[in-house]
């Protein structure tokens, strides 16, 4: 482990979440196509063992949204042209913090037509919400304010680490 941080979950922990998270969005969507859109940056290695686990047909794309100083989420960039209409959407999402961003997120791609639009969050900063958004599926709630790893980063660095951890 590398010095001046504490690991909060390891790697067999995350996978044991992972696996268990997919399992239940399986049955949640069986016989259904989904679409699921992962957030970057923070969300890409949940999203992909996600992906890897998920038993129902599916379509993926990632969403990056672009944040303006003065205004707050201004636009939705999509990784490839995407049609919701009729779709039932999965949102993945490295953290939910504020809930503030993924409840606009939740209400642009509802906007767009999908048919239902579901939260899924690798860590759940509960103690941080600013809104009445709970996520759908969460690996891991938490009190902790800076949480890296696991493809989370903290100033750019640790998103390559196995493991969750927190600042020592």
């Amino acid at each position: 482990m590398a010095e001046g941080i504490v690991e909060l979950y390891g790697a067999a922990q995350i996978a044991e979440r992972v696996e268990t998270l997919a399992a239940d969005i399986s049955r949640t969507y069986a016989g259904r196509e989904l679409t699921v859109l992962g957030v970057v940056e923070d969300g890409f290695m949940f999203l992909a063992d996600l992906l890897r686990r998920l038993d129902v047909p599916l379509r993926s794309s990632f969403l990056r949204y672009d944040h303006r100083s003065l205004g707050g989420v201004q636009d939705l960039n999509f990784s490839t042209p995407l049609d919701l209409a009729r779709r039932d959407v999965l949102l993945v999402e490295g953290v939910l913090e504020t809930g503030v961003t993924q409840e606009y997120l939740i209400k642009q791609l509802e906007s767009r037509g999908a048919a239902t639009v579901k939260l899924c969050v690798l860590v759940d900063k509960v103690d941080s919400h600013r809104v009445e958004l709970k996520p759908d599926w969460r690996a891991f709630e938490t009190g902790e304010h800076y949480v890296f790893g696991y493809g989370l980063g903290m100033n750019d660095r640790w998103r390559n680490l196995p493991y969750l951890a927190r600042p020592a």
